[in-house]
Protein backbone atom coordinates (compact mmCIF):
# COMPACT_ATOMS: atom_id res chain seq x y z
CA UNK A 1 0.00 0.00 0.00
CA UNK A 2 1.57 3.39 -0.89
CA UNK A 3 1.69 6.23 1.58
CA UNK A 4 -1.37 8.23 -0.33
CA UNK A 5 -3.30 4.75 -0.06
CA UNK A 6 -2.64 4.50 3.47
CA UNK A 7 -3.42 8.10 4.25
CA UNK A 8 -6.86 7.72 2.70
CA UNK A 9 -7.20 4.22 4.35
CA UNK A 10 -6.76 5.98 8.05
CA UNK A 11 -9.02 9.23 7.01
CA UNK A 12 -11.89 6.78 6.82
CA UNK A 13 -11.02 4.36 9.51
CA UNK A 14 -10.92 7.11 11.76
CA UNK A 15 -14.13 8.74 10.77
CA UNK A 16 -16.39 5.78 10.71
CA UNK A 17 -15.12 4.54 14.16
CA UNK A 18 -15.34 7.98 15.80
CA UNK A 19 -18.88 8.10 14.12
CA UNK A 20 -19.55 4.38 15.18
CA UNK A 21 -18.82 5.30 19.02
CA UNK A 22 -20.12 8.81 18.80
CA UNK A 23 -23.77 8.78 18.08
CA UNK A 24 -24.74 5.98 20.55
CA UNK A 25 -23.44 7.99 23.23
CA UNK A 26 -25.37 11.02 22.22
CA UNK A 27 -28.42 9.59 21.48
CA UNK A 28 -28.23 8.11 25.55
CA UNK A 29 -27.58 11.58 27.02
CA UNK A 30 -30.31 12.81 24.70
CA UNK A 31 -32.50 10.49 26.10
CA UNK A 32 -31.54 10.76 29.39
CA UNK A 33 -32.42 14.53 29.09
CA UNK A 34 -35.59 14.36 27.44
CA UNK A 35 -36.96 11.73 29.97
CA UNK A 36 -36.03 14.02 32.78
CA UNK A 37 -36.71 16.89 31.50
CA UNK A 38 -37.95 18.19 34.72
CA UNK A 39 -34.97 17.24 36.85
CA UNK A 40 -32.25 20.58 37.52
CA UNK A 41 -29.23 18.89 36.67
CA UNK A 42 -30.96 17.65 33.18
CA UNK A 43 -32.38 21.17 32.46
CA UNK A 44 -28.74 22.58 32.94
CA UNK A 45 -27.40 19.99 30.67
CA UNK A 46 -29.61 20.99 28.10
CA UNK A 47 -28.15 24.46 28.63
CA UNK A 48 -24.69 23.43 28.40
CA UNK A 49 -24.86 21.14 25.41
CA UNK A 50 -24.03 24.05 22.95
CA UNK A 51 -20.96 25.52 24.47
CA UNK A 52 -18.47 23.14 22.63
CA UNK A 53 -19.05 24.91 19.59
CA UNK A 54 -18.06 28.01 20.63
CA UNK A 55 -14.94 26.51 22.79
CA UNK A 56 -11.57 27.05 20.90
CA UNK A 57 -10.77 23.28 19.13
CA UNK A 58 -6.89 24.01 20.83
CA UNK A 59 -8.41 24.38 24.13
CA UNK A 60 -10.52 21.49 24.33
CA UNK A 61 -7.86 19.48 22.85
CA UNK A 62 -5.49 20.71 25.56
CA UNK A 63 -7.57 19.77 28.14
CA UNK A 64 -8.22 16.53 26.74
CA UNK A 65 -4.48 15.94 27.00
CA UNK A 66 -4.34 16.93 30.44
CA UNK A 67 -7.32 14.87 31.42
CA UNK A 68 -6.63 11.81 29.70
CA UNK A 69 -2.58 11.80 29.56
CA UNK A 70 -1.68 9.86 31.93
CA UNK A 71 -4.53 7.47 31.07
CA UNK A 72 -3.59 6.06 27.72
CA UNK A 73 -1.09 7.44 24.87
CA UNK A 74 -3.49 10.21 23.37
CA UNK A 75 -0.95 10.81 20.83
CA UNK A 76 -2.51 7.51 18.64
CA UNK A 77 -5.63 6.69 16.72
CA UNK A 78 -7.49 5.98 19.72
CA UNK A 79 -6.27 9.57 21.24
CA UNK A 80 -8.00 10.91 17.96
CA UNK A 81 -11.35 8.66 18.36
CA UNK A 82 -11.63 9.22 21.54
CA UNK A 83 -11.48 13.54 21.66
CA UNK A 84 -14.08 13.52 18.82
CA UNK A 85 -16.20 11.35 20.99
CA UNK A 86 -15.62 13.48 23.62
CA UNK A 87 -16.09 16.87 21.40
CA UNK A 88 -18.78 15.60 19.51
CA UNK A 89 -21.35 13.60 21.78
CA UNK A 90 -22.53 16.97 22.88
CA UNK A 91 -23.52 17.94 19.74
CA UNK A 92 -25.38 14.78 18.81
CA UNK A 93 -27.23 15.14 21.84
CA UNK A 94 -28.13 18.41 21.00
CA UNK A 95 -29.08 17.45 17.43
CA UNK A 96 -31.30 14.64 18.46
CA UNK A 97 -33.27 16.39 21.40
CA UNK A 98 -34.49 19.00 19.10
CA UNK A 99 -35.54 15.59 16.66
CA UNK A 100 -36.81 13.93 20.45
CA UNK A 101 -39.64 17.34 20.58
CA UNK A 102 -41.45 16.37 17.37
CA UNK A 103 -42.72 12.74 18.75
CA UNK A 104 -46.47 12.84 19.60
CA UNK A 105 -47.07 12.58 23.34
CA UNK A 106 -49.72 10.53 22.08
CA UNK A 107 -47.40 7.81 21.42
CA UNK A 108 -46.09 8.17 24.68
CA UNK A 109 -49.33 7.60 26.65
CA UNK A 110 -50.15 4.61 24.18
CA UNK A 111 -46.92 2.92 25.51
CA UNK A 112 -47.74 3.81 29.05
CA UNK A 113 -51.32 2.06 28.46
CA UNK A 114 -49.51 -1.49 27.20
CA UNK A 115 -47.08 -0.83 29.76
CA UNK A 116 -44.47 -1.23 27.69
CA UNK A 117 -40.76 -1.05 29.28
CA UNK A 118 -37.87 1.34 28.69
CA UNK A 119 -37.06 -0.51 25.93
CA UNK A 120 -39.66 -1.31 23.89
CA UNK A 121 -40.83 2.48 23.97
CA UNK A 122 -37.70 2.91 22.48
CA UNK A 123 -37.48 0.09 19.72
CA UNK A 124 -41.27 0.86 19.18
CA UNK A 125 -42.39 4.41 19.50
CA UNK A 126 -38.90 6.27 19.59
CA UNK A 127 -36.92 4.36 16.95
CA UNK A 128 -39.09 5.20 13.93
CA UNK A 129 -39.86 8.32 14.53
CA UNK A 130 -36.16 9.04 14.87
CA UNK A 131 -34.65 7.44 12.07
CA UNK A 132 -34.59 10.18 9.91
CA UNK A 133 -32.30 12.31 12.41
CA UNK A 134 -30.07 9.47 13.20
CA UNK A 135 -29.01 9.36 9.94
CA UNK A 136 -28.83 13.12 9.26
CA UNK A 137 -26.86 13.49 12.83
CA UNK A 138 -24.40 10.62 11.99
CA UNK A 139 -24.10 11.89 7.93
CA UNK A 140 -22.76 15.14 9.44
CA UNK A 141 -20.63 13.31 12.33
CA UNK A 142 -18.71 11.24 9.90
CA UNK A 143 -18.29 14.35 7.42
CA UNK A 144 -16.82 16.29 10.36
CA UNK A 145 -14.30 13.86 10.93
CA UNK A 146 -13.50 12.57 7.37
CA UNK A 147 -12.28 16.39 7.33
CA UNK A 148 -10.90 17.03 10.87
CA UNK A 149 -8.08 18.96 10.94
CA UNK A 150 -7.18 20.33 14.57
CA UNK A 151 -7.62 17.44 15.84
CA UNK A 152 -5.54 15.16 14.23
CA UNK A 153 -3.32 17.64 13.64
CA UNK A 154 -2.31 17.92 17.55
CA UNK A 155 -3.30 13.98 18.25
CA UNK A 156 -1.94 12.46 15.69
CA UNK A 157 0.53 14.15 12.56
CA UNK A 158 2.84 11.56 11.98
CA UNK A 159 3.16 9.42 8.97
CA UNK A 160 0.81 6.70 10.35
CA UNK A 161 -1.40 9.05 12.02
CA UNK A 162 -2.26 11.55 9.02
CA UNK A 163 -6.16 12.34 7.32
CA UNK A 164 -5.86 13.91 3.90
CA UNK A 165 -6.41 17.41 5.38
CA UNK A 166 -3.14 17.08 7.51
CA UNK A 167 -1.37 15.77 5.47
CA UNK A 168 -2.02 18.08 2.41
CA UNK A 169 -0.55 20.89 4.85
CA UNK A 170 2.31 18.78 5.98
CA UNK A 171 3.16 18.63 2.29
CA UNK A 172 3.03 22.14 1.90
CA UNK A 173 4.39 23.38 5.53
CA UNK A 174 6.35 20.22 6.43
CA UNK A 175 8.32 18.48 3.86
CA UNK A 176 8.23 21.69 0.84
CA UNK A 177 6.65 19.13 -1.29
CA UNK A 178 3.74 20.93 -3.89
CA UNK A 179 3.43 18.14 -6.28
CA UNK A 180 2.85 15.66 -3.07
CA UNK A 181 0.08 18.65 -1.87
CA UNK A 182 -0.76 18.31 -5.15
CA UNK A 183 -1.72 14.83 -5.26
CA UNK A 184 -3.71 14.95 -1.78
CA UNK A 185 -5.56 18.13 -3.13
CA UNK A 186 -6.46 15.88 -5.79
CA UNK A 187 -7.87 12.83 -3.52
CA UNK A 188 -9.76 15.64 -1.16
CA UNK A 189 -11.27 17.32 -4.25
CA UNK A 190 -12.12 13.40 -5.28
CA UNK A 191 -13.59 12.95 -1.86
CA UNK A 192 -15.39 15.96 -1.87
CA UNK A 193 -17.24 15.41 -4.66
CA UNK A 194 -18.18 11.53 -3.55
CA UNK A 195 -19.78 13.31 0.00
CA UNK A 196 -21.43 15.96 -2.33
CA UNK A 197 -22.75 13.16 -4.02
CA UNK A 198 -24.18 10.98 -1.59
CA UNK A 199 -25.44 13.60 0.59
CA UNK A 200 -28.26 14.84 -2.13
CA UNK A 201 -28.63 11.33 -3.82
CA UNK A 202 -29.93 10.16 -0.09
CA UNK A 203 -30.55 13.78 1.45
CA UNK A 204 -28.73 13.43 4.33
CA UNK A 205 -29.32 16.78 5.25
CA UNK A 206 -31.47 18.59 7.63
CA UNK A 207 -34.53 20.12 5.70
CA UNK A 208 -38.05 21.43 7.00
CA UNK A 209 -38.71 23.53 9.76
CA UNK A 210 -41.83 23.08 12.50
CA UNK A 211 -43.30 26.57 13.62
CA UNK A 212 -44.63 24.73 16.61
CA UNK A 213 -41.83 24.18 19.42
CA UNK A 214 -43.54 20.90 21.09
CA UNK A 215 -42.83 20.43 24.63
CA UNK A 216 -41.59 16.94 25.90
CA UNK A 217 -43.74 13.95 27.28
CA UNK A 218 -44.32 13.68 31.22
CA UNK A 219 -41.24 11.27 31.32
CA UNK A 220 -39.48 10.10 34.19
CA UNK A 221 -36.40 7.48 34.15
CA UNK A 222 -33.75 7.82 37.28
CA UNK A 223 -32.03 4.94 35.53
CA UNK A 224 -30.77 7.26 32.87
CA UNK A 225 -29.53 9.87 35.11
CA UNK A 226 -25.89 8.93 35.04
CA UNK A 227 -25.69 10.09 31.61
CA UNK A 228 -26.70 13.38 32.12
CA UNK A 229 -23.78 13.56 34.68
CA UNK A 230 -21.66 11.44 31.92
CA UNK A 231 -22.77 14.60 29.77
CA UNK A 232 -21.45 17.29 32.04
CA UNK A 233 -18.58 15.69 32.55
CA UNK A 234 -17.85 15.31 28.67
CA UNK A 235 -18.55 19.13 28.50
CA UNK A 236 -17.29 20.66 31.90
CA UNK A 237 -14.14 18.09 32.64
CA UNK A 238 -11.62 19.24 29.37
CA UNK A 239 -12.30 23.36 30.31
CA UNK A 240 -12.30 22.23 34.08
CA UNK A 241 -8.37 21.04 33.81
CA UNK A 242 -7.64 23.82 31.78
CA UNK A 243 -8.45 26.51 33.89
CA UNK A 244 -7.91 25.40 37.34
CA UNK A 245 -3.70 25.17 36.75
CA UNK A 246 -4.20 27.94 34.15
CA UNK A 247 -4.47 30.46 37.13
CA UNK A 248 -0.98 30.06 38.47
CA UNK A 249 0.30 30.09 34.65
CA UNK A 250 -1.94 32.88 33.80
CA UNK A 251 0.89 35.87 35.28
CA UNK A 252 4.01 34.44 32.76
CA UNK A 253 1.80 34.24 30.07
CA UNK A 254 0.73 38.06 30.59
CA UNK A 255 3.84 39.17 30.77
CA UNK A 256 4.39 37.72 27.05
CA UNK A 257 4.73 40.43 24.72
CA UNK A 258 3.44 38.40 21.77
CA UNK A 259 1.08 37.60 23.28
CA UNK A 260 -0.82 40.90 23.19
CA UNK A 261 0.27 41.63 19.70
CA UNK A 262 -1.37 38.16 18.59
CA UNK A 263 -4.44 39.16 20.66
CA UNK A 264 -4.59 42.48 19.18
CA UNK A 265 -4.45 40.92 15.48
CA UNK A 266 -7.01 38.22 16.41
CA UNK A 267 -9.64 40.91 17.92
CA UNK A 268 -9.17 42.92 15.23
CA UNK A 269 -9.98 40.08 12.58
CA UNK A 270 -13.17 39.01 15.13
CA UNK A 271 -14.69 42.26 15.47
CA UNK A 272 -14.44 42.57 11.30
CA UNK A 273 -15.62 39.01 10.50
CA UNK A 274 -18.37 39.06 13.27
CA UNK A 275 -20.49 41.76 11.41
CA UNK A 276 -19.58 40.91 7.83
CA UNK A 277 -20.27 37.15 8.63
CA UNK A 278 -23.92 38.50 10.06
CA UNK A 279 -24.96 40.49 7.21
CA UNK A 280 -24.20 38.19 4.55
CA UNK A 281 -25.71 35.35 6.56
CA UNK A 282 -28.82 37.95 6.33
CA UNK A 283 -28.34 37.93 2.67
CA UNK A 284 -27.55 34.69 2.40
CA UNK A 285 -31.33 33.85 4.07
CA UNK A 286 -32.83 36.22 2.21
CA UNK A 287 -32.16 34.59 -0.80
CA UNK A 288 -32.27 30.88 0.73
CA UNK A 289 -34.27 29.61 -2.66
CA UNK A 290 -30.67 30.06 -4.46
CA UNK A 291 -27.71 29.87 -1.38
CA UNK A 292 -29.89 27.36 0.92
CA UNK A 293 -28.72 23.94 0.36
CA UNK A 294 -24.94 24.70 -1.16
CA UNK A 295 -24.13 26.96 1.90
CA UNK A 296 -25.55 24.82 4.49
CA UNK A 297 -23.70 21.85 3.46
CA UNK A 298 -20.60 23.87 2.42
CA UNK A 299 -18.33 23.03 5.90
CA UNK A 300 -19.24 19.09 6.14
CA UNK A 301 -18.39 18.55 2.24
CA UNK A 302 -15.20 21.09 1.97
CA UNK A 303 -13.02 21.28 4.26
CA UNK A 304 -11.83 24.30 5.29
CA UNK A 305 -7.51 22.86 5.74
CA UNK A 306 -8.78 22.26 1.38
CA UNK A 307 -10.04 25.68 1.23
CA UNK A 308 -6.83 27.14 2.85
CA UNK A 309 -4.04 24.93 0.94
CA UNK A 310 -6.05 26.29 -2.75
CA UNK A 311 -5.74 30.31 -1.45
CA UNK A 312 -1.97 29.06 -0.51
CA UNK A 313 -1.32 28.05 -3.91
CA UNK A 314 -3.31 31.66 -5.09
CA UNK A 315 -1.14 33.71 -2.82
CA UNK A 316 2.19 32.17 -4.26
CA UNK A 317 0.95 33.94 -7.47
CA UNK A 318 -0.70 36.85 -6.10
CA UNK A 319 2.09 38.13 -3.22
CA UNK A 320 1.20 41.57 -2.94
CA UNK A 321 -2.48 40.43 -1.88
CA UNK A 322 -2.09 40.62 1.82
CA UNK A 323 -2.65 37.08 4.27
CA UNK A 324 -5.10 38.67 6.30
CA UNK A 325 -7.23 38.94 2.66
CA UNK A 326 -6.96 35.02 2.23
CA UNK A 327 -7.02 34.51 6.19
CA UNK A 328 -10.91 36.49 6.31
CA UNK A 329 -11.98 34.19 3.01
CA UNK A 330 -11.27 30.83 4.75
CA UNK A 331 -12.82 32.01 8.14
CA UNK A 332 -16.29 33.14 6.27
CA UNK A 333 -16.01 29.85 4.87
CA UNK A 334 -16.15 28.36 8.42
CA UNK A 335 -18.72 30.58 9.91
CA UNK A 336 -21.10 30.92 7.26
CA UNK A 337 -22.68 27.44 7.34
CA UNK A 338 -22.97 27.87 11.07
CA UNK A 339 -24.48 30.95 11.27
CA UNK A 340 -26.86 30.48 7.95
CA UNK A 341 -28.57 27.29 10.11
CA UNK A 342 -28.97 28.78 13.07
CA UNK A 343 -30.57 31.53 11.02
CA UNK A 344 -32.47 29.69 8.57
CA UNK A 345 -34.99 28.45 10.84
CA UNK A 346 -36.80 31.57 12.40
CA UNK A 347 -36.21 33.49 9.23
CA UNK A 348 -38.65 30.96 7.39
CA UNK A 349 -40.88 30.58 10.54
CA UNK A 350 -41.32 34.49 9.92
CA UNK A 351 -41.53 34.32 6.49
CA UNK A 352 -44.50 31.80 6.40
CA UNK A 353 -46.22 33.24 9.07
CA UNK A 354 -46.03 37.19 7.82
CA UNK A 355 -45.34 36.89 4.79
CA UNK A 356 -48.60 36.76 3.30
CA UNK A 357 -49.23 39.85 5.65
CA UNK A 358 -46.27 42.12 4.47
CA UNK A 359 -47.39 41.14 0.57
CA UNK A 360 -50.55 42.52 1.18
CA UNK A 361 -49.40 45.62 2.97
CA UNK A 362 -46.80 46.24 0.38
CA UNK A 363 -43.90 47.32 2.53
CA UNK A 364 -41.02 48.19 1.44
CA UNK A 365 -37.67 46.43 2.13
CA UNK A 366 -36.63 48.48 4.46
CA UNK A 367 -40.03 48.50 6.38
CA UNK A 368 -40.28 45.09 6.49
CA UNK A 369 -36.81 44.90 7.78
CA UNK A 370 -37.52 47.51 10.93
CA UNK A 371 -41.40 46.67 11.48
CA UNK A 372 -41.51 42.75 11.35
CA UNK A 373 -37.89 40.93 10.72
CA UNK A 374 -36.01 42.74 13.24
CA UNK A 375 -37.59 43.00 16.42
CA UNK A 376 -38.80 39.13 15.47
CA UNK A 377 -34.73 38.08 14.33
CA UNK A 378 -33.04 40.18 16.90
CA UNK A 379 -32.22 37.13 18.91
CA UNK A 380 -30.88 34.43 16.30
CA UNK A 381 -29.36 37.73 14.93
CA UNK A 382 -27.32 38.24 18.30
CA UNK A 383 -26.55 34.22 18.31
CA UNK A 384 -24.82 34.53 14.88
CA UNK A 385 -22.85 37.37 15.65
CA UNK A 386 -21.77 36.22 18.87
CA UNK A 387 -20.94 33.18 16.55
CA UNK A 388 -19.25 34.77 14.13
CA UNK A 389 -17.16 36.65 17.34
CA UNK A 390 -16.25 33.33 18.68
CA UNK A 391 -15.82 31.33 16.07
CA UNK A 392 -12.95 33.64 14.14
CA UNK A 393 -11.35 34.56 17.20
CA UNK A 394 -10.80 31.41 18.77
CA UNK A 395 -10.39 29.72 15.01
CA UNK A 396 -6.68 27.82 14.44
CA UNK A 397 -7.45 26.14 10.86
CA UNK A 398 -7.06 29.80 8.73
CA UNK A 399 -4.03 30.67 11.08
CA UNK A 400 -2.27 27.33 10.23
CA UNK A 401 -2.33 28.36 6.60
CA UNK A 402 -1.73 32.61 6.67
CA UNK A 403 -0.44 33.19 10.06
CA UNK A 404 2.13 35.75 10.44
CA UNK A 405 5.50 34.10 11.97
CA UNK A 406 6.21 37.33 13.64
CA UNK A 407 2.64 37.71 14.78
CA UNK A 408 0.73 34.66 15.08
CA UNK A 409 -2.62 34.96 16.34
CA UNK A 410 -3.49 33.66 19.45
CA UNK A 411 -5.01 30.52 18.68
CA UNK A 412 -1.52 30.03 16.45
CA UNK A 413 0.36 31.65 19.51
CA UNK A 414 -1.05 28.58 21.26
CA UNK A 415 -0.27 25.69 19.41
CA UNK A 416 3.44 26.98 19.43
CA UNK A 417 2.97 27.08 22.82
CA UNK A 418 1.69 23.72 23.28
CA UNK A 419 4.89 21.90 21.42
CA UNK A 420 7.35 24.21 23.11
CA UNK A 421 6.44 26.09 26.80
CA UNK A 422 3.63 24.08 27.80
CA UNK A 423 3.30 25.36 31.29
CA UNK A 424 2.55 28.70 29.68
CA UNK A 425 0.31 27.27 27.12
CA UNK A 426 -2.35 26.60 29.81
CA UNK A 427 -2.17 30.80 30.76
CA UNK A 428 -3.03 31.23 27.10
CA UNK A 429 -5.76 29.33 26.59
CA UNK A 430 -7.38 30.40 29.60
CA UNK A 431 -7.34 33.73 28.24
CA UNK A 432 -8.51 32.32 24.66
CA UNK A 433 -11.41 30.53 26.40
CA UNK A 434 -12.66 33.66 28.59
CA UNK A 435 -12.44 36.18 25.40
CA UNK A 436 -14.01 33.78 22.78
CA UNK A 437 -17.16 33.24 25.64
CA UNK A 438 -17.10 37.58 26.38
CA UNK A 439 -16.93 37.72 22.58
CA UNK A 440 -19.98 35.31 22.10
CA UNK A 441 -22.26 37.14 24.84
CA UNK A 442 -21.14 40.67 24.25
CA UNK A 443 -24.51 40.91 21.26
CA UNK A 444 -26.72 39.40 23.51
CA UNK A 445 -25.68 41.94 26.31
CA UNK A 446 -25.69 44.82 24.11
CA UNK A 447 -29.12 43.94 22.33
CA UNK A 448 -30.55 43.29 25.79
CA UNK A 449 -31.08 39.48 24.64
CA UNK A 450 -30.38 36.21 25.61
CA UNK A 451 -29.03 32.70 23.30
CA UNK A 452 -32.08 30.93 22.53
CA UNK A 453 -29.64 27.86 21.12
CA UNK A 454 -29.40 26.69 24.97
CA UNK A 455 -32.71 26.93 26.32
CA UNK A 456 -35.17 24.04 26.23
Amino acid sequence: MTYVSYVMWFTIKQAVLSTFLTIPLGVLIARAIVWNHTWGPARLCLKLLGLPLITPALVGILGFIVLFGDIFNVFSLSGIITAHVVFSSPFVALFMINAWRLIPEEHYKLAAQLQLSSFYIFYYVELPQLRKALFEVSWICFCLFLNSFTTVMVLGGGPQKTTLCVALYQSLFFLYNPEQGFHFAELQLLLTLSLAAATFIFKALPGGYSLKVQTFPNLVSSSQKPFIWLGFGLILFPLFVVIVPSLSALSQALHNPLLWQSFIKSLTLSLLLGPLSAFLTFIFVRHEMFFGKPLASLYLLVPPAFIGALLFYLSLNMPKVSSDVYLTIVQLFIILPFSFRVLQGPYMALKSTYGPTVASLGLSSFQRLRLIEWPLLKKPLATILGLGFALSFGDFQSLAFFAHPEIPGLSSLLYQQMTLHFDESMGTALILLTLCYFLYQLPHWILKTYDRTYTS
